[in-house]
């Protein structure tokens, strides 16, 4: 009977999905939740060596006996072999030679927990050892998506490291990290384009939730002051502290400021892996009945048990703009399983978005579905996977390895040198400084500058997230943001979002703190409430303007 009713409901969603992208024609994704995908999550991250050989890519490098691939994990190693792949086959870069990734047993698998405990005060004169520093050889790693992990493996280490996480601005100070290098884009007008999101919809009165880092406060400076300009308040701010000790014992009046509010509407903003995630769950399983607004990295799933499509179940989440890498769905129909360590069905079941658009031509044959299972219905169909915007810096990443690579080598046959085989490298700070200088254009169009990660015209795509029971869930692109247009054109916002609320009327939950007055009324602000927060006084029949 519990079968039934999963395939039921799996079913119902699933067909759901394929008439909503049929008829608003967004970009829509829709997910199955892996059974691994549990808190351990949160606690999942990544650690690759990139290195060069003189051979060709048809020798198996990746013939490891019981190697594991933790299953939320299965994008990084597919984008990863997808990247080295199409490296090893452009005769214009790397000419004569291969790039691998080096695989090892427990890749991906608690290295923040194990550096936690090495680094704690018990430990304290424990120094962690980069597991190639005794190797003379200095090839670049790298890591994420946590920034904490990848710092801590920068201590004690002069291996080059490139971050494929979020942008943070820690990892910018190379007086202090000097051999730590980020892909991702700064969030340079991210504040600007969630205000413009709340003007469309008339949201005035607004909740911020941030981490208590420099990070966290510059968001809230810079958020405080665009908001001003346009009139919208903040009816809270939350500063979640690192701290998991002191956060426990605010845990409580973080969950009563946030369900007694009388915003709707609010911001998260901060690192995942954190007391920040801890306190978002925890606001889920309560019931919290708050539309969110946040980035791409706060695309996660919890357990909901009821099912709503509306608003106030959803997640808007702002995501930098990427083009479309239309290769790597070939790669993954036509990859030799054989070479790779990859089980493809299980990397298709572990991962997180399926394109729901893709299959609107087999719409008219779902209803003669007959498996009891999704697996099964899943395995009929070939998907446009969806790269996560951490599985595209990553693709970036190996690229900007690559054309490090592929200089070094060059001054290596410019410069004669014979005391290393070619693609050898031992001076770390050269590499370094080598792939802090890499300006490139991505096979898809994209300049990548490795020196200045700020795009000052940064595009933004807009999404609505669901989660539904079972662990499924519904991704719709609602818009996109482009700064760089006139101040009308910035923000474009799907017509069509009769979706969003269940209905055939949009009806788009407002959060204002005090009702507009209307003719003949006038605004009458208490001591010590924000500027949003009135009453409204008829005016004395003496006072009234015959004009507006």
């Amino acid at each position: 009977m519990k079968k039934l009713r999963t395939f039921t409901i799996s079913f119902w969603l699933l067909k759901f999905s394929l008439i909503l992208c049929h008829l608003t024609e967004p970009i829509c994704f829709w997910r199955i939740k892996n059974n691994e995908d549990n808190d351990g999550y949160l606690r999942s991250d990544c650690n690759y060596l990139l290195w060069t050989f003189e051979e060709t890519t048809e020798i198996n490098f990746y013939n490891i006996v019981d190697f594991r691939i933790p299953a939320r994990r299965y994008e990084f190693f597919l984008v990863l072999f997808f990247a080295t792949d199409e490296i090893n086959k452009n005769p214009f870069l790397l000419p004569n030679m291969s790039l691998i990734v080096w695989l090892f047993g427990g890749q991906c698998e608690d290295e923040w927990g194990v550096l936690d405990k090495n680094y704690s005060q018990k430990n304290i004169n424990v120094k962690f050892i980069n597991y190639d520093c005794l190797s003379p050889n200095c090839y670049i790693d790298l890591t994420g998506p946590s920034w904490k992990t990848s710092l801590k493996l920068s201590i004690q280490s002069r291996t080059p490291k490139v971050f494929f996480g979020p942008f943070n601005p820690k990892m910018s100070d190379h007086d202090q990290f000097p051999y730590v290098h980020q892909v991702a884009t700064k969030d340079t007008h991210l504040s600007h384009a969630m205000v413009a999101l709340m003007l469309h919809f008339r949201w005035t009165w607004i909740g911020l939730v941030i981490s208590d880092d420099d990070q966290g406060i510059q968001f809230l400076s810079d958020l405080r002051e665009e908001m001003q300009r346009h009139g919208i308040c903040l009816a809270f701010v939350n500063m979640i502290p690192e701290n998991v000790q002191l956060y426990m014992t605010r845990a409580t009046t973080y969950d009563k400021q946030i369900m007694e509010s009388t915003a709707k509407v609010a911001i998260i903003y901060g690192e995942m892996n954190s007391t920040l995630q801890v306190s978002f769950r925890r606001w889920e399983d309560l019931g919290a009945r708050i539309i969110w607004i946040t980035t791409s990295q706060w695309d996660v799933i919890t357990n909901k048990n009821d099912f709503s499509l509306d608003f106030f179940h959803g997640t808007v989440t702002f995501e930098h703009h990427h083009s479309e890498i239309a290769k790597f769905k070939n790669f993954m129909q036509t990859m030799n399983t054989d070479k790779y360590p990859v089980n493809l069905s299980q990397s298709i079941l572990a991962w997180n978005y399926f394109n729901c658009s893709t299959s609107m031509n087999s719409y008219s044959k779902m209803d003669h579905l007959t498996f009891n299972t999704t697996l099964e219905w899943t395995a009929l169909h070939k998907y446009d996977m969806v790269l996560s915007e951490e599985g595209y810096n990553l693709y970036n990443a190996v690229y900007a390895v690559a054309h490090t690579y592929h200089e070094l080598i060059l001054l290596q046959v410019e410069s004669q040198q014979t005391e290393v085989p070619k693609g050898t490298f031992t001076d770390c700070q050269q590499v370094s400084s080598m792939l802090k200088s890499r300006i490139f254009t991505n096979p898809v169009g994209e300049l990548v500058n490795m020196k200045r990660r700020e795009n000052q015209c940064a595009d933004y795509d807009i999404f609505i997230i669901w989660n539904f029971p079972k662990g499924f869930g519904l991704k719709v692109k609602i818009g996109s943001y482009l700064h760089c247009y006139p101040w009308s054109q910035q923000l474009h916002i799907s017509e069509d979002l009769d979706w969003a609320t269940g209905g055939t009327s949009p009806q788009v939950p407002s959060s204002m703190c005090s009702v507009t007055c209307t003719a003949g009324f006038r605004k009458i602000h208490q001591n010590e409430t924000s500027d949003c927060c009135f009453d409204c006084d008829q005016c004395p029949e003496s006072e009234v303007s015959n004009e507006t």
